[in-house]
């Protein structure tokens, strides 16, 4: 269910975005609201580093709806660890968050097209402390609280996923997928050097285009296939100099398919570790003899949850199925099993069961 259909039109002062971030808040799901404008914007030099990506990410969920206030946001250090492994790391990136200056394309006070530059956040305070209870208080800046008062278009984008890629260029390529996916129109168009400066690659860095497709382009669509509810694809336009160098891409952005999108949440829920030879399909297989079956347990159910007597079942989709409907849930989870439904029985179809229920919960959200 889309979010744009629970909006409320009774908060004519901010745009849509935040109103959007509002609701995000109110009924506890775990995505952010960004402002296209951010989604995208350019660096003055380079582009923050993945750690800071994240945990503004985390800082802007925070803030929610009231991100626009002119007000001190509190956020605990226990809730900004999920963006990194401890919190050595944590003034280091409230100062990049201070320093690395954002250029964001908006509209003077004359109406024209312009250019507005400042950095993110405009102050921040860190507890000393490192117990469970210490904080970390930050203030918005002017300029992006003056965009999130007027934005009206937004990315929807998944925490879930956003702290789980590595590289700081699939999380801007992730970002942007999410501003476009819904969109009739999934497609943008930019030129090669439009698109080193969205990303943010570092002059110098890969500077052929061979370079760039392979390190930044290729990794980046790996992570992301294989953890969001979406694929990357691009064409290349080459230009008519010597040697035809690629001049723009056309990235594409495609919807997945329910079973797709289902194994990616379940991913999302697997260990890190091991995750990248999952990816690239190097994860040794390990052969085992079927176990005999065991007539005294059933099988999962082959028709409706209604009539299901096994109680069990019953309680996991009601306390992880998000409240959808136990027989959509049940019909999903017969279709990605397959006929390795037909050999599980007892606490290993449970455990399947629940983890089915709160990936199919990650992956469409609540009814």
């Amino acid at each position: 269910m889309e979010v744009e259909a629970l909006v409320e039109s009774d908060s004519p002062q901010v745009g849509l975005t935040l109103r959007v971030a509002e609701r995000i808040t109110k009924s506890n799901q775990d995505f952010v609201s960004k402002p296209g404008e951010l989604v995208e914007s350019e660096f003055e030099t380079g582009s923050l580093s993945a750690a800071a990506r994240k945990a503004f990410a985390l800082m802007l969920r925070k803030a929610g709806g009231d991100a626009a206030e002119d007000r001190v946001f509190t956020i605990t250090k226990k809730e900004l660890r999920r963006s990194h492994k401890g919190n050595e790391r944590i003034q280091a990136v409230m100062d990049e968050l201070i320093r690395v200056i954002v250029r964001i394309k908006t509209t003077s006070s004359k109406g024209r097209p312009a250019t507005l530059s400042q950095s993110l956040l405009s102050r921040c305070v860190e507890e000393v402390a490192e117990d469970g209870l210490s904080v970390v208080e930050f203030e918005l800046s002017d300029a992006l609280r003056t965009v999130l008062r007027g934005s009206d278009y937004y990315a929807r984008v998944n925490l879930g996923v956003t702290l789980s890629l590595q590289s700081r260029y699939a999380l801007t390529l992730y970002d942007l997928g999410c501003l476009v996916i819904n969109r009739q129109n999934r497609t943008v168009k930019m030129s090669i050097e439009d698109l080193r400066r969205r990303l943010g690659v570092p002059d110098g860095s890969f500077k052929n285009y061979a370079e760039f497709r392979r390190d930044v382009l290729n990794k980046s669509k790996a992570e992301i296939d294989q953890l969001a509810d979406f694929t990357v694809e691009w064409n290349e336009i080459r230009g008519s100099g010597r040697g035809n160098p690629v001049k723009e891409v056309m990235l594409n952005f495609i919807p997945k398919p329910n079973e797709d999108q289902e194994a990616a949440a379940r991913e999302l829920d697997r260990p890190r570790i091991g995750r990248k030879a999952r990816r690239d399909g190097t994860v040794e297989q390990i052969v085992r003899t079927p176990l005999p079956r065991i007539t005294q347990e059933p099988l999962f159910p082959s028709d409706s949850l209604h009539f299901c007597g096994d109680q069990k079942l019953l309680t996991i989709v009601s306390d992880h199925g998000g409240g959808w409907d136990k027989d959509i849930v049940a019909q999903g989870y017969r279709k990605f099993m397959g006929d390795k439904l037909q050999t599980l029985r007892g606490d290993r179809l449970y455990k399947s069961w629940e983890g089915y229920c709160k990936g199919y919960v990650r992956s469409h959200g609540r009814p």
